[in-house]
């Protein structure tokens, strides 16, 4: 998921149910949401987030083996963290990194920790950085 510079209360709302689309039917999965676009959330925002995140807790363990964020602003990276952490325990186990190559590693091993073998190797493969910065 790729979050664009600026997001709306509604474009909030459809990221949740895309997320509720994975987690609803128990699909094992890790999340890679890149966020390098985005300049700064609302307070309401980030409210509806740790909310979220507190709501679905339940099924995020059940279902989520991580999630990696891909933030480039220090700031943004403190506000994720404190929403994160709000949360005790964990949710998920998660990463939050600036570079790309970082970020589909992380997510990989993370798919090859829990015998998803074969999926980290696709992973790794579709999601590689290739030259012009495109990805392959």
């Amino acid at each position: 998921m790729t979050f664009p510079r600026v997001i709306t209360n509604a474009q909030q709302a459809e990221l949740f149910e895309r997320v509720l689309s994975y987690l609803k039917p128990g699909q094992r999965h890790v999340a890679l949401v890149d966020f390098r676009q985005l300049q700064s959330l609302t307070s309401e925002q980030r409210e509806q987030q740790w909310n979220f995140l507190r709501e679905q807790a339940v099924l995020m363990r059940q279902c989520s083996m991580g999630i990696v964020a891909l933030i480039n602003s220090p700031t943004l990276a403190l506000v994720a963290r404190t929403i994160i952490h709000r949360i005790k325990p964990s949710v998920v186990p998660y990463s939050i990194l600036a570079s790309w190559p970082a970020a589909v590693s992380w997510a990989a091993d993370r798919l090859r920790d829990n015998g998803l073998v074969e999926h980290a190797s696709q992973v790794r493969q579709r999601l590689v950085v290739v030259p012009g910065g495109r990805v392959g």
